[in-house]
């Protein structure tokens, strides 16, 4: 494995994270807690070192299972999650509140069984919050004080929504989309992180699996699968972005897991990259990206494509 510094923070996380969205159980389909206990260790043998998760990730259960491996090896780790969404009544709505988010941090310290979230991250939180985030901001760095948090992230969905919160100066990292499909943010946003020394941490390398080959136009995705909202139009357009590289790049075609990972890692921008594992096997393919990098004739090539082509400028679930 091999590990990279998150921008200013400092500190060092293996470039192949945990996404731990699927290990709650309630988003990409049944899970089993003891497959992803299994996960969970087979990461940290194989040098993992960075796990992000979030409380409405299962309602807490991700954050517990994380804490339930990680007890005697907090020293081992560098532990992310975030906060915003009070999934609380049932249904999950925004709340950025600043005693709400206090108080989040409790429940997530509590779940993880930890004293210090090394990485506090706000949940995709809504562009009208930039017009007010001070008194949030300053009870943060409260937090900070008293040693609950050290740092101060944000998870975003599009590329303005990073430039703007860069721009505050209060933040520390950003978590945002970058895949093979999605290369939005390479144009204005990292090219400013790496001026600021924002810490990047990509999530949804793989587009929600459909970059693993899986997948098909008749796909069916269950109940308990957030996937299961994609209509048939987008499934059918990302399936046809990913069969541009599979035609062009062969490489792609044998090891899709492995690629498309190690092309999120190929720009010095990013720190870290979070896909998910619900399962051991999954891991080992996940970290495969960390000991074979890809050829920079072949990063190259793949962004001459995405930036020729007009389709993938089209049919984003969010833009």
């Amino acid at each position: 494995m091999n590990y990279r510094t998150l921008g200013r923070t400092g500190l060092r996380v293996s470039e192949i994270g945990f996404g731990s969205w699927a290990i709650g159980g309630t988003s990409y389909g049944t899970t089993s807690d003891k497959e992803s206990l299994d996960a969970l260790a087979s990461a940290l043998d194989h040098g993992v070192n960075f796990f992000d998760t979030a409380d409405i990730y299962g309602g807490g259960h991700s954050e517990e299972l994380i804490g339930r491996i990680l007890k005697g090896k907090r020293d081992q780790v560098v532990i992310a999650t975030k906060g915003g969404w009070d999934y609380s009544s049932g249904a999950g709505k925004q709340n950025y509140d600043p005693k709400y988010i206090r108080d989040a941090i409790d429940r997530s310290l509590k779940r993880l069984g930890i004293d210090t979230i090394d990485v506090y991250q706000l949940h995709n939180p809504p562009d009208q919050l930039l017009d007010h985030f001070s008194s949030l901001f300053d009870m943060l760095e409260e937090e900070k004080k008293k040693g609950k948090i050290r740092f101060i992230g944000v998870s975003i969905y599009v590329p303005k929504q990073g430039i703007a919160w860069v721009m505050t100066n209060r933040v520390d990292t950003i978590q945002c989309i970058y895949n093979l499909i999605d290369q939005r943010i390479e144009n204005e946003f990292l090219p400013l992180a790496q001026q600021k020394n924002i810490g990047i941490i990509a999530r949804e390398p793989l587009n929600c699996g459909i970059l693993t080959g899986k997948y098909t136009e008749k796909s069916e995705f269950p109940k308990n699968d957030h996937r299961r909202r994609w209509t048939r139009d987008k499934i059918a357009l990302d399936l046809k972005k990913m069969g541009i590289f599979r035609e062009s790049l062969p490489e792609f075609v044998k090891y899709p897991v492995r690629f498309s990972l190690a092309f999120v890692l190929s720009h010095p921008a990013v720190s870290t990259v979070i896909p998910g594992a619900k399962n051991p096997a999954q891991v080992i393919d996940n970290i495969s990206a960390s000991e074979q990098p890809l050829d920079p004739k072949i990063s190259e090539k793949i962004r001459k494509i995405y930036q020729s082509q007009e389709i993938f400028s089209q049919g984003f679930y969010r833009a």
